[in-house]
């Protein structure tokens, strides 16, 4: 098993539990969690959700090593079911609170970005990532990040894949609370537990009028990036920087 899910309460915690890849997105986890967010999305039982990493870090992004066995219709496949991790997250129907420790890079980022609530260590390293091997955002992450830190910084984390650590991420707007690496899981916890006392009717309906407000942008945005993210993938200098990057990792 590639997620481990348990329960406090009536909030559910989801762990991508593949340390020894830095929890990486490969098609497998990526199916295991999808998965589960459609089963919690008709678990009344459930009334907030937190979505966490193994230790040491929350999750390094999609798995590499499986992109770079992909020709452009396997890629295609793999972004369609990376996708449908934040359409589950959105049709869930109740917050999710991301624990983030370590770090969160380009797959991983845009995952923290697409929960609605961000706690993180005040040591993890948040960078977007993709333009290192020359892909471009997914997840509706040009979309979602102006909102969270404004267009101009936007801009500069996106362009220069600048890490920023929790306590930056704190004052820039990127995450709501920065704790000591060890406090990270137990304050999400505290957080959706707060969440969850409230009567369900109360906050679904608070969640869904918050997220009416961009729908349409979102969709916008997750259509324009799946196309952008093909001619990506497909350009020689990509499957280059993924070669080489690959490369340089044990």
């Amino acid at each position: 098993m590639n997620l481990h899910r348990t329960t406090a309460g009536t909030v559910a915690v989801l762990e991508l539990h593949r340390p020894e890849a830095r929890n990486a997105l490969s098609s497998a986890l990526i199916g295991e969690l999808v998965a589960e967010l459609e089963r919690i999305a008709v678990d009344d039982d459930v009334r907030c959700v937190v979505i966490a990493g193994a230790d040491p870090v929350f999750c390094a992004g999609a798995d590499l090593k499986e992109l770079a066995t992909l020709d452009d219709a396997g890629f295609a496949a793999f972004l369609e079911r990376y996708t449908a991790i934040g359409t589950g997250i959105r049709r869930l129907g109740r917050p999710v609170v991301a624990a983030v420790q370590g770090a969160a890079v380009a797959g991983g980022f845009e995952l923290m970005c697409q929960c609605d609530l961000r706690v993180v260590a005040e040591d993890a390293q948040l960078r977007v990532g993709d333009l290192d091997i020359g892909l471009s955002p997914t997840g509706g992450l040009t979309r979602i990040l102006p909102d969270l830190v404004g267009a101009g910084r936007a801009r500069l984390l996106l362009y220069t894949g600048e890490a920023v650590d929790g306590r930056t991420a704190v004052s820039i707007g990127l995450a709501e609370r920065a704790v000591p690496a060890a406090a990270v899981r137990d304050e999400a916890l505290r957080i959706a537990g707060t969440i969850a006392a409230h009567p369900g009717i109360g906050v679904r309906r608070t969640r869904e009028l918050l997220d009416a407000q961009h729908a349409g942008a979102h969709d916008e945005a997750i259509a324009a990036e799946f196309a952008a993210e093909l001619e990506t993938f497909a350009h020689p200098e990509t499957r280059t920087a993924i070669d080489a990057f690959l490369r340089r990792r044990p």
